[in-house]
């Protein structure tokens, strides 16, 4: 899930490095529920995971990398410009409004494709073309 991953990125952002039962914590998750997600993020190189002498809580501390925080600090700017642009949008036509949705639709569809999460990714691009299929017919009637 995207959102999960971008919840366990700010967590770790914000937060600072920890081992991975706090990233659950943090996320208001159990440890099971993210682990996959913590898979796809070290794979990704957006977070780094390393080994320690260890506790009775665990031997592995997370910590976000150079390219995560970039890749967040990318979302929080594409927040901010959705925001923005929400009160543009509540001004202008009905045609501008679901072409820009479908615009951002197909931008999340490639940022999730770069995290690894091609289900996400689909259903964005799905999302997408639906969007644009009803702006065009909606001129052909």
């Amino acid at each position: 899930m995207l959102s999960q991953e971008l919840q366990v990125l700010r967590a770790l952002y914000e937060g600072g490095p920890c081992l991975p039962f706090e990233v659950a914590v943090r996320v208001r998750k159990f440890p099971e529920e993210i682990g996959h997600t913590l898979q796809i993020l070290i794979v990704s190189g957006l977070i780094r995971s390393d080994r320690f002498g260890g506790s009775l809580l665990g031997n592995e501390l997370l910590s976000i990398t150079p390219i995560g925080i970039r890749l967040l600090q990318c979302f929080d700017t594409a927040e901010r410009q959705i925001s923005t642009n929400i009160g543009k949008c509540a001004t202008s036509s009905r045609e501008f409004t679901e072409e820009w949705v479908a615009e951002l639709l197909h931008k999340l569809g490639d940022i999730a494709a770069a995290c690894g999460d091609t289900e996400n990714a689909v259903r964005y691009y799905q999302g997408a073309l639906k969007i644009l299929r009803h702006f065009n017919n909606s001129f052909t009637l």
